[in-house]
């Protein structure tokens, strides 16, 4: 198979694998959405367990000073317990919370296409002199805003997908490029090579 076959076929497979991620994104927007809103409310609780314990320790703080002026701390251990049993159960309460938002989050963060499977592909365009790489436009990408048609690319390279936000984009012509996409690039591994600083040139300092 000659390597504009392999770069064809490897854009057939990363298309299918986007189109069945997404019908499984069609399904999972609502979800999603409501499992955001629990996001920000499980957040919410987190701040008011954090001015619990911020509460919690000022006032033991204050009843260590106003019964040290009198004199009355005979057994501090003792005497702090309730505050300190408090602060305790607050601390622990947080941090199920916080492992819990974390796990929320590790869930949610994945990509839209497997990595596994663009290394897969990677390994068997580089026989035929070819390749397929991913990057992320951060803001000092010059290729923001403007439609995929007007930019400039070597000739044998190919835009596979654009994931954007968890959805998937099989690009045209008309696609407009936005902050954080990440674009699958597929073709000759040269021209690639030499896609990536069109589209995403390293910061200067």
């Amino acid at each position: 198979m000659d390597l504009l076959n392999k770069v064809k076929d490897s854009l057939d497979k990363i298309t299918k694998t986007s189109a069945e991620v997404a019908r499984e994104g069609v399904e999972k927007i609502s979800g999603r959405a409501t499992a955001y809103t629990k996001l920000s409310m499980v957040k919410m609780e987190i701040k008011s367990l954090e001015k619990k314990v911020e509460n919690a320790l000022t006032e033991m703080g204050r009843e260590i000073y106003e019964r040290s002026e009198k004199q009355e701390m005979k057994n501090p251990a003792a005497d702090l317990k309730p505050h300190t049993d408090k602060i305790r159960d607050l601390k622990a309460e947080l941090t199920a919370k916080e492992d819990g938002l974390k796990k929320v989050y590790k869930e949610f963060a994945r990509d839209s296409i497997d990595k596994e499977k663009i290394k897969n592909l990677k390994k068997e365009l580089e026989t035929g002199g070819g390749t397929i790489e991913q990057i992320r436009l951060t803001e000092n990408s010059p290729v923001l805003g403007k439609k995929l048609k007007s930019v400039k690319l070597p000739k044998e390279v190919l835009i596979g997908t654009i994931t954007r936000n968890d959805l998937v984009i099989i690009p045209d012509g008309t696609t407009v490029f936005a902050k954080d996409d990440k674009v699958t690039l597929l073709g000759k591994k040269e021209d690639v090579m030499q896609t990536i600083p069109i589209l995403q040139p390293e910061k200067t300092e």
